[in-house]
Formats: C-alpha cells, structure tokens, sequence
C-alpha cells in the first residue's frame, strides 16, 4: 500500500478534463462549485496544479500583466532613444495588433488563456522590433538615402526573421 503525499500532509490527486469549447476559467469554477456545495471540512485543503494553478496564480491580471509588459518596453525604448515621444511612436501600431489579435481569438473561439496572453506579450516584441526597424530606416532616409532602398532593406529584414538563410 502506497500513501502519496504533498510535502508532508497525505494528498488524494482528482483530476478533470475540460469539456469542448469550456475555459480553463469556467473548469476552475465548476470545480470550485462543487468543493463548495460538499461542504468540505476546514481540515480538508483543496488546491489545483498544472495549468489550473497558473491560472489561478494569474487570477483576473491579465491586463495588469499586459500593462506591465508594455511598460517595461516602453522603458526600455525610452532609454534606447534618450526620447519619450519616440517609443510613443513605435508602439503606436500595438492597439491595431492587439485588436487583430483579440479578433482572431474571437474567431476562433478561444478564451484568453495562459497561452493567447504569452502569445500577445510575443506579438508585442514583434510589433516593437518593426517598429524599430521602421524607425531606422526612415532615420536612414532623412540623412539622404532614396526611398525606396531603405523600404527593400526593412522588408528584407523581417522577411529574414520568418524565413531562415
């Protein structure tokens, strides 16, 4: 006979499936009904792991976590360019990036899972590093360069991110 145990008290392990087209959130929820209509006593704990737990570790902060990131990269732009308006202007294509991203969501019916919102923090550094290149070339324009180099270059350069040599 084996006892498992979670550090030192003994642990009985209920796992659960989500049913199709259910949130993780509306899982946790369900879970957390029915502990409460047991009528569990005090002694007993109930805690959940794996993805359920980052969830609940995350709990309602998706947007703080998103205003965090985007305040750390503006931080850090700002310090690249000693500017505050310049890393206002390389962000100012995240709102339309965002909305496209919270639409494909839409559209394919996913919830903002742990997932979508690692995946919005990426579009974020890729939208930051377009607009970086953006910037760049178009510094390289106004010391003389022609328009339309600069714009082959910058394409070049994210093509070359997306398709490796």
């Amino acid at each position: 006979m084996t006892i498992a145990h979670q550090g030192q008290f003994p642990v009985v392990t209920i796992s659960f499936d989500l049913a199709t087209n259910t949130s993780l959130s509306q899982g946790v929820a369900a879970v957390e009904n029915v502990k409460r209509r047991l009528g569990m006593p005090a002694s007993v704990l109930a805690s959940f792991q794996g993805a359920a737990e980052a969830y609940k570790a995350i709990g309602s902060n998706e947007a703080l976590l998103i205003l965090a990131a985007l305040v750390a990269v503006y931080i850090v732009l700002g310090i690249l360019y000693e500017s505050f308006l310049h890393p206002i202007t390389i962000l100012s294509t995240l709102p339309s990036a965002g909305v496209g991203a919270l639409l494909a969501l839409m559209l394919f019916r996913q919830d903002l899972g742990i997932v979508a919102i690692i995946g919005i923090i990426l579009l974020i550094g890729i939208v930051k590093k377009n607009g970086i290149n953006d910037r760049r070339f178009s510094h390289w324009r106004l010391k003389g360069l022609a328009a339309s180099p600069p714009r082959r270059r910058s394409t070049k350069l994210r093509f070359c991110v997306f398709v490796p040599s």
